[in-house]
């Protein structure tokens, strides 16, 4: 008998989840350079954007990178813990299944699922980045 818990890899699945994952570090890390190495512009003084709110970049980047970026890496870079959890997973029976009976949830492969909050997460995360070309720079204002 196995004891050996089946692996989740997905095939190519995997390796574009930690693709997007390492581009959207890389992207940030980027960005913070960014941030701490260029002068900011007259555009966004202090890289505070230039809206009705006074938007500040430095908190964009470090809000988005907290909430998005941080468990996108750590759902590519521990795939098989994640997927195996999300498999097995025994949720409690909520008001609506009491109401109304059992619901089956579709049949969508945890893999599927994963790799899509993956690539979601890692370019709402890369939002800071595009606020800084679109708004403190003139590269694309024509």
């Amino acid at each position: 008998m196995d004891t050996q818990p089946p692996e989740f890899g997905g095939g190519n699945w995997i390796k574009m989840a930690q693709f997007a994952a390492a581009t959207g570090m890389l992207l940030s890390t980027v960005t913070a350079a960014i941030l701490l190495m260029v002068d900011p512009p007259k555009q966004c003084p202090n890289w505070y954007l230039n809206d009705g709110h006074s938007t500040s970049l430095w908190g964009m980047w470090a809000a988005l990178g907290l909430v998005f970026l941080l468990p996108v890496c750590f759902i590519a870079f521990c795939w098989n813990w994640i997927a195996r959890k999300a498999a097995t997973y025994q949720r409690r029976k909520l008001l609506i299944e009491s109401l109304f009976g059992p619901m089956t949830p579709p049949a969508i492969p945890v893999t599927y699922i994963l790799v899509i909050v993956c690539l979601a997460g890692s370019v709402v995360s890369q939002l800071p980045l595009l606020a800084l070309i679109t708004q403190c720079t003139d590269w694309l204002r024509l």
